[in-house]
């Protein structure tokens, strides 16, 4: 439901609540001791010029000194009063659908180019948080997505191996003079399958057990498959480097190696680019920076990183952001006879019986059979008897 400001703000202007947000969101630097267990608030949240609706997790980091490390790496913040506001003086409600998630309630809302985006945010102990005003930018399109096979060394103890892999690659341009910064996010959908011919093992509670290769009977909705992941890399550059204000080869994705059957079958992979200012930047390239050195975004580190989200009635600092972009988008897909990458298998570590101990107390689950259907094959891996565990063996509805 589209609602005006005023309505929920009474006797402030647009532009007195601009400039009530830049009185408010004065840097803050706080000193770090042992001592301090504060527990920050954490936001991700993007408005695109796609249809909505739009999300923002609210999370709360651990201490930067977590004596014991005994806290998760997160926790959901919940009961917040979440909005947008943008500077044509709408209002946009954000009610909380899970834990930690909140979501605008108008689900075809659509963010605008050209016009500027705050997130307002207050918890239940009474805090109040603002994002920056973010401006949406327009973003070009991507001239293209491809892919790049190449040899690639990795070494078993003292001895070498070399193997295919594919870089997926992204081509795109400024739409003008002036330098860009993009981002990419990416989600992968491939096809798979589910091994059929497996060694499976024998025996009896007295003997030692023996395998054999066997082709198993298994129902057809258990075999065939497709599954879709979204990638958490930091994927960021800008034109500043290019005389031509271009991106070229950026490698947005690298696949291969025996326990990756991504391209066994057909591959895709949908790509959103988005377009943001400086500052934006350069917080994603030190997060960027933190995950290499540390491995997580909001690591257990001294030097936490801040975003454009600041506290306006409180000392309490806050990490995170709140992005507004338009977004263009390109699928791609890869065929096996596109590529020469040895096919690999994420089942590699499932092992399959038809026997089973009385007295072992773990659950088996079954795959399926053989010897016409008389002797049962299963194992104690749900993951191992089922594609659906993994994905869904419901066609997509854009695959080619």
């Amino acid at each position: 439901m589209k609602m005006e400001s005023d309505k929920y703000i009474s006797l402030i202007t647009l532009g007195s609540l601009f400039l009530l947000f830049n009185q408010c969101v004065e840097p803050f630097t706080p000193s770090l001791d042992e001592g301090d267990t504060r527990m920050l608030l954490v936001v991700e949240g993007v408005i695109t010029d796609q249809r909505g609706p739009f999300s923002v997790r609210l999370t709360s980091s651990v201490p930067v000194y977590d004596k014991w490390n005994v806290l998760p790496d997160y926790m959901p913040v919940e009961g917040a009063e979440v909005r947008i506001i943008d500077d044509s003086g709408n209002l946009y409600m954000l009610f909380e659908t899970k834990s930690g998630w909140y979501e605008t309630e108008e689900k075809d809302l659509e963010g605008i180019p050209g016009h500027t985006y705050i997130l307002t945010i207050n918890t239940t102990d009474g805090k109040q948080y603002e994002s920056s005003p973010e401006l949406m930018r327009e973003v070009p399109h991507i001239d293209s997505v491809y892919h790049h096979e190449f040899r690639r060394t990795y070494y078993d103890e003292e001895t070498s191996y070399e193997e295919n892999w594919l870089n997926i690659l992204v081509d795109t341009r400024a739409a003008g003079d002036e330098i860009a910064y993009f981002k990419w996010e990416l989600t992968e959908t491939w096809e798979f399958e589910m091994p059929t011919y497996i060694e499976v093992a024998h025996g009896t509670e007295d003997d030692s057990p023996n395998a054999t290769m066997e082709n198993v009977e298994v129902a057809d909705e258990k075999i065939h498959c497709w599954v879709s992941e979204s990638s958490d890399l930091i994927l960021i550059k800008s034109t500043a480097d290019n005389t031509l204000n271009k991106i070229t080869g950026f490698i947005l994705q690298s696949t291969g190696g025996p326990s990756d059957d991504r391209l066994n079958l057909k591959y895709s992979i949908l790509v959103k680019q988005y377009a943001m200012g400086r500052e934006m930047y350069d917080f994603f390239r030190k997060i960027r920076g933190s995950n290499e050195e540390t491995g997580g975004i909001y690591e257990k580190t001294p030097t936490q990183i801040t975003g454009n989200i600041q506290c306006c009635n409180g000392d309490e600092q806050a990490l995170g952001y709140f992005m507004a972009s338009a977004v263009k988008t390109k699928r791609f897909f890869i065929s096996p006879d596109e590529h020469e990458v040895e096919n690999g298998t994420a089942y590699g570590d499932c092992g399959w019986t038809t026997y089973q101990n009385s007295r072992d107390r773990q659950v088996y689950f079954v795959y399926g059979t053989i010897n016409n259907g008389n002797t049962v094959v299963k194992t104690t891996i749900e993951y191992c008897t089922d594609c659906r565990v993994r994905g869904t063996h419901v066609k997509p509805d854009y695959w080619e």
